[in-house]
């Protein structure tokens, strides 16, 4: 089983250090993608499944009927898991990271739920299923290296089966209970575990620089080269999403924070007939979806 994982909670405490942000202050902000990132991974990556992990908070807020339908017809491409978890800041942001322990997971990819895939994500995925690694990460703007930036919890990639116990520990549980608790903990956590080990990083880390990043990594690992990327050839619906992508100007940086409701929304919900006619119908996800 092959899975692209998501948090999704409802924020207690919004962040004012996410200067490169400019949602950050909208309270509904980690809605405005879902559906075009679900509905963009089916025709992207048809064999994986789209897995994002909620808190039980997230059912109260009435948006959240964009998971339903979307779950109704697509049962196959995504799964939902609640998981209650107490927390104060971003601390959940670290469920993405559960099927680390999943025997039946072959590869899992982190992201963030409020970007949507870029080409080279989907270069690097292909490019990252070749190889024989166990830990990547796509580093993509300027400050994505060194100090708290030499993983990104919402561009990283692993093989959970060639990541030895000792490095990302027995269970999440014992993962989990080494962070700080406080703002990008998940962030610090990754980092700390996944780059500390060189003796690892050297065999089995896999990293990639693209769009504005040139910055190698302050410790041994392997890299894939932006030739390795652009020899990845292309599905059909690759190239036609890429292509709406960029027209719309949502190509800038991989994991970049945007709000793609309106027409690349619509575009993608044209594919996909009876979602679009169950958010229209809807008159809260219509709205709130500029849907139609």
């Amino acid at each position: 089983m092959k899975l692209l994982s998501y948090s999704f909670f409802e924020p207690k405490k919004q962040s004012a250090h996410r200067f490169w942000d400019e949602h950050k202050d909208q309270p509904n902000r980690y809605y405005y993608n879902v559906p075009a990132i679900i509905l963009s991974n089916c025709l992207l990556f048809p064999d994986y499944i789209t897995k994002i992990y909620i808190t039980p908070n997230v059912k109260d807020n009435p948006l959240s009927a964009v998971f339903d339908i979307i779950k109704e017809f697509r049962p196959n491409s995504l799964t939902l898991e609640e998981v209650d978890f107490d927390y104060e800041y971003t601390e959940p942001a670290s469920l993405r990271f559960m099927p680390l322990w999943d025997d039946e997971v072959s590869i899992v990819h982190t992201r963030d739920i409020d970007s949507i895939p870029t080409i080279v994500e989907y270069q690097y995925i292909k490019c990252f299923e070749e190889s024989n690694m166990g830990v990547g990460v796509i580093r993509t703007h300027p400050n994505h290296y060194g100090g708290g930036c030499k993983m990104l919890s919402g561009l990283s990639s692993f093989r959970p089966s060639l990541i030895p116990d000792e490095i990302k520990g027995s269970t999440f549980t014992e993962y989990f209970n080494r962070t700080h608790r406080g703002y990008a903990c998940e962030q610090d956590l990754l980092i700390q575990t996944f780059t500390s080990n060189h003796s690892y990083t050297a065999e089995y880390f896999y990293d990639c620089m693209a769009y504005y990043q040139n910055n190698i990594q302050e410790f041994p690992c392997h890299v894939c080269s932006r030739k390795k990327l652009a020899s990845v050839e292309l599905s059909a619906w690759a190239k036609i999403i890429f292509e709406k992508v960029s027209e719309f100007g949502f190509n800038n940086w991989a994991g970049e924070p945007i709000d793609c409701r309106g027409p690349y929304l619509d575009f993608i919900l044209k594919q996909f007939p009876w979602v679009f006619e169950k958010i229209k119908a809807n008159n809260t996800l219509k709205n709130f979806y500029k849907a139609g």
